[in-house]
């Protein structure tokens, strides 16, 4: 063994067993963590030693001070090489799906992504995942605690989502290093997959072995003794303690014992001092290039910074590793300390000025912009232009790759330089914008200052005016209104001016305070002949509320949607966006809501963009309580509801829970319903979403019986809406769901009044669905004649729309009454159909009392298929859906953005559960649970990509279906049937596996 690994058995140990663990699939992060010099770089050299022999591919990096202001600085150092170095057919399968993300961080030929940390993040996981699918992986940081913070977030979520991927993470720390971020080092120390090693002081065993390892010949005990107390047993002052009594003649005698601790006194720096005096000025210069330039430069940049030729420079590089202070063969040091120390033993402004040097040479050489900003950040501000070009350059690519911390690091720094004066004020607001992004106390003064000089106009003061709206939206919104409807004058530019208008317009719509503003607003929007696809979108979805005709507000969500300009400069992160689906789900257009939808997800899938995820999957919510499966509406909305929790979201949770609640209640679930949504409503009161809890909340606590708190709820519900001039039966359900309940506790009439205004409105509006559901309602209130004639006109109604379920209640409710009114028989078939329906649209209440209610009737129930799909987790539901959908156990995990091992737990349960074995029985079993659109093509169309016919594609299905690989062996593929018959990527890496079907071998 080494002598640099004595006394570390059980550190080795600990470290083998993870190696082992991770080439088993069961992977891991291992954090060394000490003192520095207590041996943690040697640790890692161990398993950068040990892993090649267990199979795996080693990717190191490591971090310094300086790198802190590099933004995914040691990413670059563990990915980049494998990507810009790789073929183009490998870089396309290292890039594919979700790693796209992470292009634009690597190289510079990614697509600009909003919102990027989060993509990036994401991307770079799937990276890291199909790098392991090529060869089990071990990434190494030395020095963790001096990475940047975006990569340290990176690293983060790595290391929450190891299990089942090959990939051993491997990082060595100093505990409590000033200028680290410790609460990012904390969470991946504390990871659900990481292990602490803490190795402590060398004994005397190892003590000895350095020491004669240095002098020669064995010590004697009492200056290995000493030595040992006077360094503590730190493996680093042993070695450089022995290489300087070495370099004095110490014998290691017991008298000589003494002499150590003198040495130790001196510390480290006069030892490093005395070492570089001994080989002469010369040498000594390169020792300082090497450290200004750090470990990613070029022989040529040291010669330059030392003003030797680059074989003299050689030569001394080649001096400094026999000297122990650089490592051999390069210029990375053995060891920080021995790099400060060079650094420290400089004359004054000696290195300020080697590092300007070193920021010449880069941009000279067009490197990236944040490795030139790096060496700027070590100078003194002086007025350079050209620091101020690459601080700015540099920080724009932190910024689009969500290192917001490290931009505005470079942007503070530009402004000390300073900048030309006609460049200033962009730079700052540029600043300013991030500050406030980031939430950091600097932003809004910044940009107050800014406006009040004068220092920006047009666009620029449109932004800085937004900015500062966006930042006082919550605290002081009439504040907020005002900067942005300034920003709005200033702004010339298109895509700006829509951003303000949403901006704007959505903050009128959300509290009940601008009711006057927001009615002003709408009706010069009315009148506006020019009017923005931003008025357009709120106005179809405000038309649609107050029950303007149906076919007028499909025209206005058409024309917002007609050029593009919404999608592109908006996007699917606005609440604008998400107001045109509810627009067309209002006006009963189910298959262009769900087209809107999913192009909406589509971008938001592919962005990262995580809360506007909450916002789509709350509209799949309504979607599918409207017109699909009232048990994938159920699993979109807890998914929704559960991300605003963990986000802490509090004034939009209300409204997640609201839709999540609808649908568990038709999922005969009142109890859990009731748990969601029977709670104060908080912020949420006042606003745009408290109509929507109320309608839910009043309806559950209807159904529990507990009438009071049902009623009040419900006629505050029809005031509100009212108020917002929401007279359309299916805006918020309000008087169709308060005549409900009057008609159940015997009010009748006035039951009966409010159906006639919901019929008036709803057949004006030509909604045979809201005409329906009004007809429905009335019924409950009339004697059996008139409600049979009312029911028999609800069905007729509801047949000509797309409320599947609402079709399926009436029907129960009519033949509910014929029992009572007709006869037993004239019940049976609606009965019937009404629990055909349930079973479409997966209501286990409406199955519950259609079922009954037949029975009682006299019939006999079909035989119900026992799915098992009520016992889903939410979670379970959508991975189902999706997987039904065509979608791989990979393209679930992208869109999902969970782990492949996540989604092969979840399939195998809900394999369990529905009591299957393959995902082509899924589809069946889910009912209507995907919107009306597939990703895969059909059986036929996949049976033709590879000429084989259709019978025979289906054994393929049948063959490749749940096919496992033995861990370390590749990829798992089940599923992933189009792109492995097709030939896109190989089947685990194996080159040996193949498949034969109807005489056509199938190859990876």
């Amino acid at each position: 063994m080494p002598t640099a690994l004595i006394d570390r058995d059980t550190e080795i140990a600990a470290l083998d067993r993870a190696l082992g663990a991770a080439a088993g699939g069961m992977g891991g992060l291992v954090m060394i963590q000490g003192a520095a010099g207590i041996g943690k770089t040697m640790l890692l050299t161990h398993l950068r030693e040990a892993a090649p022999e267990h199979g795996f591919r080693v990717l190191g990096a490591r971090a310094s001070e300086l790198d802190r202001a590099f933004g995914y600085g040691v990413v670059h150092q563990l990915l980049e090489p494998e990507v810009t170095t790789a073929s183009a057919e490998r870089r396309a399968a290292l890039l594919r799906g979700a790693a796209r993300a992470a292009e634009g961080v690597l190289t510079s030929a990614g697509d600009g992504i909003d919102d990027g940390g989060y993509a990036v993040v994401h991307g770079l996981y799937w990276l890291v995942a199909n790098l392991a699918d090529e060869q089990p992986l071990v990434l190494l940081i030395d020095d963790i605690h001096w990475a940047d913070s975006p990569s340290l977030r990176f690293l983060e979520y790595l290391g929450r989502r190891l299990d089942g991927l090959p990939v051993l993470v491997a990082a060595t720390a100093r505990v409590g290093e000033p200028g680290s971020d410790a609460d990012l080092l904390g969470a991946l120390s504390a990871g659900p997959y990481a292990d602490i090693v803490e190795p402590g002081p060398l004994g005397d065993r190892g003590v000895d072995a350095i020491l004669h390892e240095a002098l020669g010949h064995p010590c004697e005990p009492g200056f290995v003794t000493a030595a040992q107390n006077v360094t503590g047993g730190n493996p680093l002052l042993v070695r450089v303690l022995a290489r300087e009594a070495h370099a004095l003649g110490l014998e290691g005698t017991a008298a000589q014992g003494q002499d150590l601790a003198m040495l130790a006194a001196r510390g480290v720096i006069p030892i490093v001092k005395r070492r570089l005096a001994t080989l002469g000025a010369s040498v000594a210069g390169v020792a300082l290039a090497a450290a200004v330039a750090g470990e990613r430069a070029l022989i040529g940049d040291i010669a330059t910074l030392a003003g030797r030729p680059p074989t003299e420079a050689r030569t001394a590089l080649d001096q400094l590793a026999a000297a122990a202070i650089l490592e051999p063969g390069g210029w990375q040091f053995v060891h920080p300390l021995i790099k400060a120390a060079v650094l420290e033993s400089a004359p004054p402004g000696v290195v300020v000025e080697q590092h300007r040097v070193a920021a010449q040479l880069l941009r000279a050489r067009a490197a990236r912009p944040a490795e030139i900003a790096l060496h700027w950040l070590a100078t003194d501000p002086s007025g350079d232009l050209d620091a101020v070009a690459d601080l700015r350059q540099a920080a724009a690519v932190a910024a689009a790759d969500g290192a917001t911390d490290v931009a505005v690091h470079h942007l503070r720094r530009a402004v000390q330089e300073p900048p030309a004066e006609q460049d200033a004020g962009g730079i700052e607001l540029e600043l300013a914008e991030l500050e406030v992004k980031a939430q950091l106390p600097e932003g809004p003064p910044r940009l107050r200052s800014l406006l009040a000089a004068n220092r920006l106009t047009g666009n620029d003061a449109a932004r800085a005016r937004a900015a500062l709206g966006n930042h006082l939206v919550h605290t002081d919104p009439i504040s907020a209104l005002d900067e942005v409807a300034q920003a709005s004058a200033d702004a010339t530019d298109p895509g700006l001016k829509l951003r303000l208008e949403a901006f704007t317009l959505e903050a009128l719509i959300f509290p009940n305070v601008f009711a006057e503003m927001r009615a002003a607003r709408f009706e010069a929007g009315r009148a506006d002949p020019n009017v923005s696809p931003v008025m357009l979108a709120h106005l179809a979805v405000d038309g649609a509320c107050a029950g303007l005709p149906a076919t007028e507000v499909r025209s206005l969500a058409e024309r917002a949607l007609t050029d593009g300009s919404l999608l592109a400069s908006v996007g699917p992160a606005s609440s604008t966006y998400n107001l045109i689906t509810h627009a067309f789900r209002f006006a009963e257009a189910p298959e262009r809501c769900a087209q809107v939808l999913t192009e909406g997800e589509r971008i938001v899938s592919t962005r990262g963009l995580v809360a506007a995820q909450g916002f789509i999957n709350q509209s799949w919510g309504y979607w599918h309580r409207d017109f699909g499966s009232v048990a994938a509406g159920a699993a979109r909305a807890q998914l929704g509801l559960e991300s605003f929790q963990e986000m802490g979201l509090a004034i939009t949770i209300p409204a997640l829970a609201a839709i999540t609640a609808e649908n568990l209640i038709q999922l005969d679930r009142l109890d859990e319903a009731l748990a969601l949504i029977d709670v104060p409503l908080g912020p949420a009161t006042d606003t745009y979403i408290e109509p929507f809890a109320l309608t839910t909340r009043g309806y559950a606590r209807f159904l529990a019986g507990r009438h009071d708190e049902a009623e009040a709820d419900l006629r505050r519900l029809i005031a509100l809406t009212d108020a917002r001039g929401w007279f359309a039966p299916n805006a918020a359900r309000a008087r169709l769901r308060l005549a409900e309940f009057l008609a159940a506790t015997n009010r009748g009439p006035e039951a009966l009044e409010l159906m006639e205004h919901d019929l008036r409105v709803a057949r004006d509006a030509g909604l045979p669905g809201s005409i329906g559901m009004a007809l429905r309602i009335r019924a409950r209130a009339e004697p059996d004649v008139a409600a049979v004639a009312s029911l028999h006109e609800a069905v007729d109604a509801l047949r000509a729309s797309p409320l599947r379920l609402e079709l399926g209640w009436a029907l129960h409710d009519l033949g509910t009454r014929l029992r009572t009114f007709a006869s037993d028989a004239d019940a049976r078939d609606p009965l019937r159909e009404a629990l055909d329906l349930a079973a479409e649209t997966e209501s286990a209440w409406l199955a519950r009392v259609a079922r009954d209610a037949l029975q009682a009737a006299g019939g006999r129930p079909r035989r119900e298929r026992l799915s098992g799909t009520e016992a889903l987790t939410p979670a379970e539901r959508r991975v189902a859906e999706l997987a039904a959908e065509g979608f791989t156990n990979r393209e679930v995990a992208e869109t999902l953005w969970v782990t492949l091992k996540t989604v092969e737990a979840h399939l195998g349960r809900t394999y369990a559960k529905l009591g299957i074995s393959s995902r082509r029985e899924l589809a069946g079993l889910l009912g209507p649970a995907a919107a009306p659109s597939s990703k895969r093509p059909g059986a036929r169309a996949l049976a033709e990509r590879v000429d084989v016919s259709e019978r025979e594609w289906m054994r393929v299905e049948e063959r490749l279906e749940g096919l496992r690989l033995a861990p370390g062996e590749g990829q798992h593929i089940a599923g992933d049937l189009l792109e492995f018959a097709c030939g896109d990527r190989g089947v685990g890496g194996d080159p040996a596996f193949t498949l034969e079907v109807g005489g056509v071998v199938v190859r990876p």
